[in-house]
């Protein structure tokens, strides 16, 4: 009889325990929450009362920031400090549009609206990621752009391709456009001629950019 008591106590310790350990569990997860959702806020507010507001893209980061839900794995913010000194290490100065992206919603994250946006962190560039590249790549239809100098925003997407700022393009306002690297026939595609641009394609689709952009499937990617 005392075994048996002895059994039934501890069982129901352990049961006690266990759904302690649930409740504490979900109580962190309420409180991340709130946390996330008050930084947040104080971004957004940050961007609205600084000079920044005035940017064509702080709406667009505006939208994301409310819609942060939507997105997964965002890194940290950049601070302008952080920004300066990868500037030096690029040996470029990025574009106003980009550094504010990466000073109000952050830097890269593995789904935003479906897309894996890198860190700039990790200076990637196409020709050390894709190696087996020559010194030159067609940017269709146009020209042919060193490889060197194509700086990825995302290094692979889901089809394993890669959206590039094309860095040897002069700009007046140093806006950078972008073009998508094709991994099927190893060429540029769809320039768009700036972040803005397509970070406005991609927060009205809020899904993978280049599928709103290859819209008669000249790329093959279904």
């Amino acid at each position: 009889m005392k075994t048996t008591i002895l059994i039934i106590v501890l069982i129901a310790s352990l049961v006690v325990r266990f759904l302690h350990l649930e409740n504490k569990k979900k109580e962190d997860a309420v409180k991340k929450r709130m946390k996330d959702k008050a930084e947040i806020a104080r971004r957004i507010k940050r961007l609205k009362e600084s000079s920044d507001s005035k940017h064509k893209v702080s709406s667009l980061l505006i939208t994301m920031l409310n819609q942060f839900d939507s997105h997964d794995n965002v890194q940290p913010t950049l601070t302008e400090e952080e920004l300066h000194k990868i500037e030096e290490q690029l040996q470029l100065k990025l574009p106003q549009s980009y550094k504010l992206f990466l000073k109000y919603f952050g830097d890269g994250g593995s789904w935003i609206y479906a897309n894996s946006i890198d860190s700039i962190r990790q200076l990637p560039w196409l020709c050390e990621y894709r190696t087996e590249l020559d010194e030159t790549i067609e940017l269709y239809n146009e020209k042919t752009i060193k490889t060197n100098t194509l700086l990825c925003l995302m290094t692979e997407d889901s089809n394993g391709g890669a959206w590039c700022w094309l860095t040897s393009e002069a700009t007046e306002n140093g806006e950078w456009p972008l073009a998508y690297y094709s991994l099927d026939d190893k060429k540029l595609h769809y320039k768009v001629e700036n972040f803005t641009e397509w970070l406005t394609i991609l927060v009205h689709s809020q899904g993978e950019v280049i599928m709103e952009l290859d819209v008669d499937d000249n790329l093959g990617l279904g």
